[in-house]
């Protein structure tokens, strides 16, 4: 390990909170029947806060056996925690009382070795054809925003992220947020640094997937069409009457494309910057200027090639999320704030303003939170009904709304609920949806009606004794 004496060195402080998150994986086209045709076809970001009761007990186990200093039996349960099976996330192999280990998150993988009482993970981000000054100053300024890992350069000129621990001093919050860190930044770094430094070469990505041509186009499609469809409809409201309602129209459109496509790389970077653009600055920049800010993101949105947004869209697997799990009562305001703003524009005549606002609710959790999986798989039911031209246009057999029509699939839909709510009542024992609180008189209505009472169910879950 002669290369370690390279490191850069690195900040020692660790966060306050090193209580553990459960987060949930949200690849789940395939959630229930409903959905034949988009087998392998991905909504929403990867979240972990969709562990089973197994593995939720096997992070108590591997607290429980960290305390009591049998650390192979800590080290057993704690990698099955983060094992998930339908994401097949992790290869493992363990002999003679070495681990050895791969996680994948999103373009990254993390290779670590456990032997003795030595963690040596590292992430390799990209090969530096040639020595590079403003390559390595960013990389130092990256290591004073980390707890837990740093940046390094090995012999053969990689830069990669580097997390080393003891055993004994190492429970199971610090190991999986420093895992966690690693492989997070390390995802996110690499495509910056090859987008910004043509010195560099990419390393280590094997594992990614495009998409298939169909998907890959129907995506480009509708995402020119949302941002296009949305830049008309605002330029149509008074700039600072309707500032409000031009907010949620441009809000919205990020967060859409964000839930239904899972971008990455460059793509996902403008939607964080233009979504910042609103956040950011909201007590010191007038709404009707944020609101400017984010129009002319949204149009240079517009100017991306086919080549440009494919290279921000491939298949890939992941071990963590990138955002925390929310409290409960966060979901619901936020949902039942944009339900309550909606109402207004039903009562003015501005019925498509509306049901706008009403998807925001839904979709701004989904954007900064790690969200429970049997909330996202009846968003994305939700968003079935919504969005069926979308969902049609991918491959999804079963229309569930008709909009000429205006005729809703009820039996169909009532069903994909009961299989969802019948999938998670496991884990969460108190978990109940009644059917009778769902209007299908227009498609409004459902909309209220249904992320009001997503926004309500009981998630609550207990430490088995």
């Amino acid at each position: 390990m002669n290369w370690l004496n390279k490191l850069f060195g690195k900040r020692t402080e660790e966060p306050q909170d090193a209580a553990i998150h459960q987060t949930n994986a949200t690849h789940s086209a395939n959630a229930t029947s409903v959905f034949e045709g988009l087998e392998g076809i991905r909504f929403g970001r990867y979240s972990d806060n969709n562990k089973s009761k197994s593995k939720t007990q096997s992070w108590y186990i591997a607290e429980d056996r960290f305390k009591e200093k049998n650390h192979m039996a800590f080290l057993d349960a704690f990698f099955d925690y983060l094992t998930d099976e339908a994401e097949q996330n992790i290869v493992l192999e363990k002999q003679a009382g070495v681990y050895r280990f791969t996680l994948y998150q999103g373009s990254k993988k993390v290779h670590g070795t456990i032997e003795g009482d030595k963690i040596l993970a590292s992430s390799p981000l990209a090969v530096m054809e040639e020595p590079g000054t403003a390559i390595m100053r960013r990389l130092l300024e990256m290591n004073y925003s980390l707890y837990y890992s740093h940046c390094a350069l090995d012999e053969g000129n990689t830069l990669c992220m580097v997390f080393l621990a003891d055993v004994p001093t190492t429970n199971p919050s610090k190991l999986y947020y420093g895992l966690r860190e690693l492989a997070t930044k390390a995802d996110r770094q690499d495509d910056l640094l090859l987008s910004d430094f043509s010195a560099l070469r990419p390393t280590d990505t094997d594992h990614i997937q495009p998409l298939p041509d169909k998907e890959l186009t129907t995506k480009y499609h509708f995402f020119k069409k949302w941002i296009g469809d949305a830049l008309s409809r605002v330029s149509d409201l008074n700039q600072d009457s309707f500032s409000g309602a031009i907010a949620y129209l441009l809000l919205t459109v990020i967060y859409r494309i964000d839930f239904f496509m899972q971008p990455e790389s460059k793509l996902l970077s403008e939607l964080e910057k233009i979504n910042g653009y609103y956040w950011e600055k909201k007590d010191e920049i007038a709404l009707v200027e944020r609101n400017q800010m984010m129009k002319e993101g949204l149009r240079k949105l517009l100017e991306f090639s086919f080549e440009d947004f494919s290279r921000s869209l491939y298949r890939s697997r992941s071990t963590f999320s990138t955002v925390a799990p929310p409290k409960p009562e966060k979901v619901r305001d936020h949902i039942i704030s944009a339900n309550k703003d909606s109402a207004w524009y039903v009562e003015n005549k501005y019925p498509d303003i509306a049901l706008v606002i009403n998807e925001y609710g839904a979709l701004y959790n989904q954007f900064i939170y790690s969200m429970p999986k049997v909330q996202t798989d009846l968003i994305q039911l939700y968003m079935a009904v919504l969005h069926a031209d979308y969902f049609e246009a991918l491959g999804m057999k079963q229309n569930l709304y008709h909009r000429q029509e205006q005729k809703f699939e009820a039996e169909k839909i009532t069903r994909a609920i009961d299989q969802i709510i019948t999938e998670n009542t496991e884990k969460y024992k108190s978990l109940r949806w009644d059917h009778n609180r769902i209007s299908f008189d227009s498609l409004y209505a459902f909309g209220v009606d249904f992320t009001d009472q997503l926004s309500a169910l009981n998630l609550e879950t207990k430490r088995e004794t």
